[in-house]
This record gives structure tokens, sequence and C-alpha cells, in this order.
């Protein structure tokens, strides 16, 4: 099982290859009843609720760290458990969201899955 320590430590690898330095990120793993909460509260589309990103508002203040907080990173962990091959591709799918990236057109969809491609690679 994945814990949140380890995805933290893929997150890291991840935010060095896409060469994001001094950022931050909390991961969130919940059960499917939890996740699917949330994502009916905060979003219309109605997806497997896998992963959630919520990234922080801009210039929102963090005075005890100098590092740009990103936002944070919901898992589905009963998603996790029956396939843990799916942490790595979700949770970089998640990093993505806070970056900035989404895949509301084409293009994006995309550019985006290229990247998550060329990343997983790497990591």
């Amino acid at each position: 099982m994945w814990s949140e320590r380890k995805l933290d430590l893929i997150a890291a690898k991840a935010l060095r290859t896409l060469k994001v330095r001094n950022a931050s990120l909390d991961i969130i793993l919940l059960d499917h009843a939890r996740i699917a909460a949330l994502k009916a509260r905060f979003f219309k589309k109605r997806t497997e609720p896998n992963v959630i990103s919520f990234p922080e508002p801009a210039h929102f203040p963090h005075p005890e760290t100098k590092r740009r907080y990103l936002g944070e990173i919901y898992l589905n962990r009963d998603i996790l458990r029956r396939s843990p091959e799916r942490a790595k591709p979700l949770l970089l799918h998640g990093i993505l969201h806070l970056l900035g990236y989404d895949h509301k057109k084409k293009a994006d969809i995309a550019e985006m899955e290229g990247l998550e491609r060329k990343i997983l690679k790497k990591i």
C-alpha cells in the first residue's frame, strides 16, 4: 500500500524532473466515499473520484516558510489499494493541475498527456 510518505518522495522527484524548485504540496489519501463526497461538493463533472487537486490561491500568505506552496492533492486510497500501479500517474496528474495544466481543450489534453508520459518515464 502507498503511504503518504512514499507519495511525498515520488512528488519530490516529479517536481525535480519538472524543474520546480522551493515548492511544497500536501498529499491526502481518502477512502472512496470521502473523496466522492469532496468531488461532488466542488465539481459538477461526474467522473471517477480518483484524484482531486486544489491549487493554493495566488498570493496566499505563508510566512512560516520560504517555499512556494502549490496546494493539495487528494488521492483515492481504495483505488490505490486495488491498483497500486495507478499511484504515480494519478499523483503526477494532480501535480500538473497544481502547476496550472488542464485538459479542457484538445490541445491542452495532448500537452498534458505528453508531459505525463515523459515525466513517468523519468520517475
